[in-house]
């Protein structure tokens, strides 16, 4: 599917979008770099990765997503060096020489021979912290604009290895960075001194084709995402607790897998909630989109973490609002421009439990003013669909 309306790619010279995260993996990241490429199919090129970084293996069902593309996409056996941890330890200092220069200087050359043969003009970094080393040396030894897309954690969260302390050099010696909020653009230029014209802001979008509203509200509060300890899933919790006597015909359902979902479960069980709170796990695109149009609300109270880590953007709470439902977000990170606070959702300090309580407490028992933040975030979300969104990163490059 193309832009309708973006500026006209055809004839020219191609962009070449780098990025681990792409389908079938899941992740907002994944469907941002996606709806990207489909948007600006054929003239975005992608290269990603077979295998995953962190597990060490292929990817389960790459070949069959990639078939399915509108844009063309190659793929490396590797991006950036993998985590085996196992092997760095038996190798000890080593592993700099025998993994990951190895890895780094073949994905190099391999970028090098696509870009030429593909004709490109500008080459999207897509992974500041894994690929940050890519654009430096891109920028120093070839031709080519080279561009760096940031999401937020990747900006905000303290670096954990070795390749992450390249972020800043990478930053600078980039010819453009776009990111997705305003916090992320603020904190480009205050923490890594990228001059404020050369950021372009460039807000995620919804696909407005899929989510959409209908259906008839069922009494559960939906939560989306990746189990890990910044979405708020804990909290929620805890939240839930405080306010399931008062709507006993409420659940919770909390829908994802992750890290933190047997801890999750677990505090589930001790605080006596286990009958009230569902853990559905993975789903498929139509069974979300199926709980997004029957929730009476949803909820992620997110926070940011004490290594920085953080929302980039949100855009699960653009989703729920496509699909006709009132949103409760945490004040941190990106998700302060996916949410209108008191138009489209409401706003909390995610670490707070007892303002997370009143905030499902004030939706759940007034209906007429979820309704009201409900047709506000259909607006919303109808203003930022991807069509809108690709054509302005379109424009940042051209």
């Amino acid at each position: 599917m193309h832009c309708g309306g973006c500026p006209a790619l055809s004839g020219k010279r191609p962009i070449l979008l780098i990025a681990n995260m792409m389908p079938p993996l899941i992740g907002g990241t994944a469907v941002v770099y996606d709806q990207l490429a489909r948007r600006g199919a054929p003239d975005i090129h992608v290269i990603s990765a077979s295998r995953d970084t962190d597990q060490a293996r292929p990817i389960a069902g790459w070949q069959a997503s990639d078939a399915t593309k509108p844009y063309p996409i190659r793929r490396l056996p590797w991006l950036r060096p993998p985590q085996i941890e196992s092997l760095r330890r038996r190798i000890g200092m080593f592993d700099l020489f025998l993994v990951d220069l190895p890895v780094m200087m073949f994905v190099l050359a391999a970028v090098i021979v696509i870009a030429l043969r593909v004709g490109a003009r500008t080459i999207v970094i897509g992974e500041l912290q894994g690929l940050g080393w890519l654009a430096i040396l891109l920028s120093r030894i070839t031709p080519w604009r080279i561009v760096i897309y940031t999401h937020g954690e990747e900006v905000v969260q303290k670096g954990y290895n070795r390749l992450a302390r390249l972020r800043g050099l990478a930053l600078r010696s980039s010819d453009l960075v776009v990111t997705v909020s305003t916090f992320t653009r603020d904190r480009l230029a205050a923490d890594f001194g990228v001059r404020p014209e050369r950021i372009r802001l460039v807000t995620p979008g919804v696909d407005l084709e899929r989510f959409t509203p209908g259906g008839t509200a069922e009494p559960f509060i939906l939560s989306v995402g990746r189990l890990i300890e910044r979405k708020g899933f804990d909290r929620l919790i805890d939240a839930f607790g405080k306010i399931a006597p008062l709507f006993p015909e409420y659940r919770l359902k909390i829908v994802g897998r992750g890290p933190s979902e047997s801890h999750l479960k677990a505090q589930a069980q001790r605080a006596g909630l286990a009958d009230r709170i569902d853990f559905p796990g993975g789903i498929d695109d139509a069974e979300l989109v199926a709980l997004y149009r029957s929730c009476a609300l949803f909820a992620m109270p997110n926070r940011t973490l004490a290594d920085g880590d953080t929302e980039g953007f949100g855009l699960i709470f653009l989703e729920a609002n496509a699909c006709g439902k009132a949103v409760i977000g945490g004040r941190a990170g990106g998700a302060v421009d996916a949410i209108i606070d008191g138009e489209t959702g409401l706003l909390v300090d995610g670490e707070d439990i007892d303002a997370i309580a009143a905030a499902l407490r004030r939706l759940l028992g007034d209906p007429a003013y979820r309704d009201r933040l409900a047709e506000g975030g259909i607006r919303h979300a109808r203003a930022l669909g991807w069509d809108q969104s690709a054509r302005k990163f379109l424009e940042a490059l051209a």
